[in-house]
């Protein structure tokens, strides 16, 4: 068994598939799960899960690994990585994951530009990405159920978690939060962070300026 799972997800082609990178001191097993069938020399290193979601947005498609990682390996350790981003350092899985512990369980990257999900809900209705999607009702909603401003907010391209049992039990209500409001889940995660009695630490520097990752997001993330 890996002692720990990169995992990322790729559907409708939104991304291109990354290279893997040999990690230093510590066995990974890098799995992504995808509608399609990468390229071999892509997919070289790569466990591939083909699981089809018909019917379903591929932004809402790739979120079951992103929130359920254990579902897709028997690591008790795992990094999500959004397919935006290059792995470049071979002491990634490693240093991401030290401080993790039972009590400790989750680590993020704090959000760069925000501390709050209501900001980040008016920032997202504007954007052509989440054009229909019921941001601001979402965070009506988490306003209405008493959770405050400026709370705190962390980016959810990384993700270093130990699969505890509140760690599960944030990504089922999680994925509940998703299915019910806006595939933004950003503005959800720390609604349900508050609820479940989480909250992440910080992994050092942002997720744009990390010598552990180099961003090459598609035009599609805009």
């Amino acid at each position: 068994m890996s002692q720990v799972a990169i995992v990322t997800a790729i559907y409708d082609d939104y991304d291109v598939l990354k290279p893997v990178l040999p990690q230093a001191g510590v066995d990974v097993e890098w799995i992504v799960v995808t509608d399609t069938v990468p390229d071999a020399v892509a997919a070289a290193g790569w466990t591939v899960v083909h699981e089809p979601r018909p019917g379903v947005h591929p932004n809402r498609a790739a979120k079951a690994p992103k929130y359920r990682p254990w579902e897709y390996t028997d690591a008790e350790v795992s990094l999500w990585v959004d397919a935006s981003f290059r792995v470049v350092s071979a002491q990634f899985a490693i240093e991401a994951t030290a401080r993790l512990t039972d009590e400790e369980p989750i680590g993020q990257f704090v959000h760069p530009w925000r501390d709050c999900l209501f900001a980040e809900a008016a920032e997202s209705a504007a954007l052509p990405k989440y054009e229909g999607e019921p941001s601001l009702e979402q965070a009506a909603a988490y306003r209405a159920a008493g959770h405050p401003e400026h709370w705190g907010l962390w980016a959810t391209g990384v993700m270093a978690r130990r699969h505890t049992a509140a760690v599960r039990e944030l990504g089922e209500r999680w994925s509940e939060e998703t299915d019910r409001w806006s595939f933004q889940d950003q503005i959800s995660q720390p609604f349900v962070l508050r609820e479940v009695g989480l909250r992440p630490w910080a992994l050092p520097g942002s997720h744009l300026a990390t010598r552990w990752l180099a961003y090459e997001g598609s035009a599609r993330h805009g």
